[in-house]
């Protein structure tokens, strides 16, 4: 009996489902876990090893993997896998087709139909590259159905729990590597999309496991950067303390915290990470996520009521914090996917049986009733302007951050060590995507037959022009300065995560590292911008505070923003480190010791840490992070805040006598969330900083330490 097949080859993960006799099941692809990782090794006898295998010969043959590959999916920078180039488009085939191979072997005969799925904010140019794969894999494009990412989730969950014709349903993905964010409505037989889907391409599991890892670097005062790359001991240990970083962040999940053992060579230590520490490292992230999520929402017209739920999928969802954040911001019930790391291959196998159809999406900023009618296969963005379909030039900044582990689900086997491997020349050719020439006998299936015909001619035309600058004009040292040549700033995608793609260069990909921070870059066709060199500055400095913003003019980077002392020492380091930084410029707001909202802070039941604090010469406003304890504030005779200045000692804020329970003369008696506004004159004498600590029904502070101060910008 026929059977049919969806695979969700994801950026840390590749899961496939088979579908038979009206029912999907996961299909067990390796050894340890139903899914495998997303890597392979190539040998030196042009054979390859994918998933577990290849991840248990990473440690003793680090330069022939590869991984991480679907994020440099467009990228024309080669990927150099044991020294020879790559295309992201050539290793996401090879994972293909083994995957399929696994299940043909197991299941005895090929399956009827094949579901693929994707991103929902991939455009024309990279749902092509997309296709290529499946052709390099040896399949037919007619015989493989590609279906968004976001709809395949739709799809499982209403093979679960029934979802009404009509029902408005938003699925959040956050998985291994990359973030979606779509709205669809339920048809009769299936779902459309509304609006245009929002995605971040480089947000994902991986890079809270960096997070995590950069974290304990901190703790370690810098120790790790000290460790000799080549030595054995060190690549092993470095795996291995990559691979405890991963667990502690699933321990995260359902734990308070975690320790990290570290074991290296001269260097024994044990780590521990609070699960509010994880939680401060990632949120400015998942803020992004669900400002993503908010634009999806107005693009489809669509306001939060009409939600019936959110859909969490994805591996990394299962992070409480998510659903926390989730639910809050857009005040609609969440459901989390009893299995959300294989609920797109569980849809998709739906799909290709033919359980529910997918549908077109609506036009970008439609509302719901202006919606396409449903076709077979779904592709989200419209065709834009002929000159945006040219390949993208390379991201200088790719992903410095992210660690190549596990997401959210289970650990894995030793990871790849962060040593740089020997760094491979480019070749003196225009930055032309690896496999361009396919593009105009290849066109995508929802796209216009002639485009690919266009981006044929534009990417000719580009590699002439790049020609030209490279060879007949590189020969004026004085007029090439600061100038770049047509090839690096015309080529472009639809993509808005590329856009900013502005060098070529060759890179290396070394396991445990990401392209961008593995290689020596050893020819570079333009000069780096300063917007370049600010992309690299916010990569190196992101790990270590989220918050810090970067700017560049004239090779002097500039950073703004409040943290710690010690994090702010690192945050100039790592930038005065870039390279093609001239100078830093340090403009950053460094709080001190009282100033900074501990772990000690945080672990009590009440206490209340100021963000900012501003006085224009006559009312004093704040904002401020809370714990009610799950009691709201009362003024009227039970917990409440105390805000003062600091030229009053915290015991005299909160002593009794010391003010009237009105809140005039020491301290401001206070009870609403997150925002504090009152006259100066209601406190007392304005100083230099504002503080608040909580206190109990009778005046006492219900602890010295239940609060924070922090300085007040006047103006």
């Amino acid at each position: 009996m026929g059977y049919q097949v969806g695979i969700d080859l994801g950026t840390t993960f590749t899961a496939a489902a088979v579908h038979r006799d009206g029912r999907s099941a996961i299909f067990s692809l390796g050894n340890r876990a139903p899914s495998i990782p997303s890597v392979v090794l190539l040998r030196e006898d042009e054979t390859e090893l994918t998933g577990e295998a290849a991840l248990r010969r990473a440690l003793t043959e680090p330069e022939r993997v590869a991984r991480e590959f679907k994020r440099r999916l467009g990228d024309t920078t080669p990927i150099i896998v044991g020294g020879a180039p790559y295309s992201a488009e050539q290793l996401m085939a090879r994972l293909l087709k083994a995957t399929l191979a696994e299940v043909e072997k197991r299941e005895g005969a090929k399956p009827d139909r094949i579901a693929l799925t994707h991103p929902a904010n991939w455009g024309p140019y990279k749902i092509d590259l997309l296709n290529q794969a499946v052709r390099l894999a040896g399949l037919d494009t007619d015989s493989v159905e590609l279906l968004t990412e976001p709809e395949a989730a739709a799809i499982s969950y209403a093979t679960q729990q029934r979802v009404e014709p009509g029902e408005i349903i938003a699925v959040y993905d956050l998985g291994g590597g990359t973030f979606d964010a779509a709205v669809l409505r339920r048809t009769a037989d299936g779902f459309e999309i509304l609006g245009r889907p929002e995605g971040i391409e480089r947000l994902g599991g991986i890079d809270f496991d960096a997070a995590v890892f950069a974290h304990v670097s901190r703790a370690l005062d810098g120790k790790l950067a000290e460790l000799d790359p080549e030595d054995p001991l060190v690549v092993s240990g470095v795996a291995r303390l990559r691979e405890e970083c991963v667990d502690a962040k699933i321990a995260l999940s359902s734990d308070t915290d975690a320790t990290i053992a570290v074991l290296l060579p001269n260097l024994q230590a044990d780590v521990r990470i609070t699960r509010a520490e994880f939680e401060a490292l990632i949120r400015p992230s998942l803020a992004d996520s669900i400002g993503a999520m908010h634009r999806a929402l107005e693009s489809a017209g669509v306001t939060t009521e009409e939600v019936s739920r959110v859909l969490l999928v994805g591996g990394s969802s299962r992070i409480p914090l998510i659903g926390q954040m989730v639910s809050s911001e857009l005040n609609r019930p969440v459901a989390v996917d009893a299995d959300p790391k294989h609920a797109i291959a569980l849809g998709a196998a739906a799909y290709a049986g033919g359980m529910l159809a997918a549908a077109a999406p609506a036009a970008p900023h439609a509302t719901p009733t202006e919606v396409a009618a449903p076709a077979p296969v779904q592709q989200p963005e419209t065709a834009p302007s002929a000159g945006a379909q040219a390949p993208p030039a390379s991201d200088p900044a790719e992903a410095p951050v992210a660690q190549p582990t596990e997401p959210v689900a289970q650990p894995i086997e030793p990871v790849a060590p962060v040593a740089a491997a020997p760094a491979v020349a480019a070749a003196p050719a225009a930055p032309v995507a690896p496999g361009a020439p396919a593009v105009s006998g290849s066109p995508a299936k929802s796209g216009s037959s002639k485009l690919p015909l266009i981006i044929g001619g534009l990417v000719a035309v580009v590699a002439l022009v790049a020609a030209y600058v490279l060879f007949a004009g590189g020969g004026d040292d004085e007029a090439a300065i600061g100038t770049t040549p047509p090839a690096a700033s015309a080529v472009a995608t639809t993509d808005a995560a590329d856009a900013a793609r502005s060098t070529v260069q060759a890179t290396t990909t070394v396991a445990g590292t990401t392209p961008s921070t593995s290689a020596e870059v050893i020819d570079t066709v333009a000069p780096l911008t300063d917007a370049d060199l600010a992309a690299l500055v916010s990569a190196a400095v992101a790990p270590i505070s989220p918050d810090v913003a970067v700017s560049v003019s004239g090779g002097v980077a500039q950073l703004n923003g409040v943290v710690d002392e010690a994090t702010a020492a690192a945050v100039v380091s790592a930038a005065a480190a870039t390279e093609g930084i001239s100078a830093v410029d340090n403009v950053l707001t460094v709080l001190a010791a009282d100033e900074v909202c501990t772990d000690t802070i945080r672990a009590l039941e009440r206490y209340a840490c100021i963000t900012s604090a501003t006085f224009d010469g006559t009312t004093i406003r704040a904002t401020y992070d809370f714990s009610d304890g799950g009691t709201p504030w009362n003024t009227n005779g039970g917990f409440h805040l105390h805000f003062f200045f600091d030229n009053v000692e915290p015991v005299a804020a909160g002593a009794n006598g010391s003010g009237v329970s009105n809140g005039t003369g020491s301290w401001k008696v206070w009870g609403e969330p997150d925002v504090f506004e009152a006259p100066a004159s209601d406190i007392g004498t304005p100083s230099e900083r504002l503080c608040v600590r909580v206190a109990r029904s009778d005046h006492s502070l219900d602890s010295l330490e239940s609060g924070t101060c922090f300085p007040i910008t006047t103006g």
